[in-house]
């Protein structure tokens, strides 16, 4: 999150190491999510990420988009999904108050990537 938000950066030995700790974890615990669900959470919360990185050209970077596979994998495909849509819905909120608080077209990167990995912080910690 702080390397989002400093230098706009999430860096792929943060996520990838996370995203096979988090399916390896899933293969051999006994909890939720099973390695299924981690698999279909990192295919789907990445995929989704990935289509909306080609369709925006470069509104979400690699980053962002290996953060959500990493997540998925963490949390299964329902939470990666309520992270995306959380850390979504939050983004427009911080670019609207841009908008009001300077009255001007607010900076073209919103930290996503912060917000994505706060939300899905919150759902890891809430879902233990």
């Amino acid at each position: 999150m702080v390397l989002d938000l400093r230098i706009r950066i999430i860096p792929d030995v943060i996520t990838l190491p996370g995203l096979a700790y988090a399916l390896g974890l899933a293969a051999v615990a006994v909890r939720s999510p099973t390695v299924v669900e981690a698999g279909l959470g990192a295919l789907v919360g990445g995929g989704v990420l990935l289509l909306v990185a080609i369709v925006s050209r470069g509104g979400m970077g690699g980053g962002d988009v290996k953060l959500m596979a990493m997540l998925g994998a963490a949390l299964g495909w329902r939470g990666a999904l309520i992270a995306l849509a959380l850390s979504q819905v939050a983004g427009a909120v911080v670019a609207v108050g841009v908008l009001v608080v300077r009255r001007r077209r607010p900076a073209r990167h919103v930290p996503v990537g912060a917000l994505i990995a706060l939300f899905g912080a919150v759902l890891l910690i809430y879902s233990s």
